[in-house]
């Protein structure tokens, strides 16, 4: 899933991604629609959407946190197990 299509899902929030996700979803319904979808191409808009560049950033972070590979999961998993 690309970040402008991960935002339309996060229009509810009350914070920074939650503005970014609607001023994209408002200018998607408005007939925009993503060449890539990435995070370069919605902060290039960031001016026509009426959004702050770091509101993007912070958009962004949240996006790349919820989507890299947890390397640790398994140990993590293991050592609560372990506790137990």
């Amino acid at each position: 899933m690309n970040f402008a299509t991960w935002l339309t899902g996060q229009t509810g929030r009350d914070d920074a991604t939650g503005r970014v996700a609607l001023a994209v979803a408002n200018h998607m319904t408005g007939g925009w629609t993503p060449q890539t979808g990435s995070a370069d191409e919605v902060r290039k808009l960031a001016p026509a959407l009426g959004v702050d560049v770091a509101d993007v950033e912070v958009a962004d972070a949240r996006y790349r946190a919820g989507h890299m590979e947890d390397l640790f999961r398994e140990e993590r998993e293991q050592l609560m197990q372990d506790r137990l």
